[in-house]
């Protein structure tokens, strides 16, 4: 199992989800690079540049084959290995996200949010935007507003650099719509019905893509599945796993 996380994020958000998995699977979380623990090394990155990043990891733990699930920009990556590395997957996941290319207002809201970056730093741009992306409903609970609290001031560290250079990655990739069209593997879509990041006209679009698809929509839920809907993203991960193995 390899568990990808998003955009300022880094992969200890997948800690629960990788306990629970860790006791029938070997999990592996790497934080991406500019994220977590792992240094900006280039200001100019790439999907392709974070998939052969995950292909590298995998050869040097000496992975033959895998389920990946990739979170937001993670699922992006996912989508980017899955085109290049098919061979090395049993099957793939997008959790919150999609299978599209930016829209221009889409880019010029990223070209936006690097500008604010590099005007205002990662502190107030990291605070708002994870404040947009959770559910009013989640938002409101004393577990909620302790969560949001503990992301933001693990993402507050990040350098504008690293918020730039993958901001802008995320700016420039393609649609890989034939990748879920003609993959010879599962693929687990998790959605929130209200999520403004991947909006349900694009989400329910790509549902019927797959040939084998494991399909899931929640309510009152936004961005953060994982945490605004935990139990039932983590059972229905579990029996995604288990499905491809």
């Amino acid at each position: 199992m390899v568990l990808v996380h998003g955009f300022i994020e880094e992969g200890s958000m997948w800690n629960d989800t990788a306990k629970a998995l860790s006791k029938n699977y070997k999990v592996i979380v790497p934080d991406l690079e500019g994220f977590g623990n792992s240094p900006l090394l280039s200001k100019k990155l790439s999907m392709e540049h974070y998939a052969d990043a995950m292909y590298a990891m995998l050869q040097e733990e000496k992975i033959k084959k895998c389920v990946l699930l990739g979170h937001s920009m993670g699922g992006y990556i996912a989508l980017y290995f899955a085109e290049k590395y098919p061979h090395m997957l049993s099957g793939f996941g997008l959790v919150n996200s999609h299978c599209f290319a930016d829209t221009d207002e889409k880019k010029a809201n990223r070209k936006k949010g690097c500008d604010f970056i590099a005007r205002h730093g990662s502190a107030p741009f990291v605070r708002e935007l994870y404040y947009n992306i959770f559910h009013d409903t989640f938002k409101k609970t004393p577990a909620g507003k302790k969560l949001i609290e503990a992301l933001i001031k693990k993402a507050e560290k990040y350098t504008p650099e690293a918020l730039i250079a993958a901001n802008t990655a995320m700016m420039n990739r393609k649609s890989k719509e034939d990748v879920l069209r003609n993959a010879q593997v599962p693929v687990l879509l998790i959605n929130g019905k209200q999520d403004e990041s991947a909006p349900f006209n694009l989400t329910s679009q790509q549902a019927s893509f797959a040939p084998v698809a494991d399909v899931h929509f929640y309510d009152t839920c936004k961005h953060m599945s994982i945490f605004e809907k935990k139990k039932e993203a983590l059972k229905a991960i579990q029996r995604f796993v288990d499905f491809c193995n």
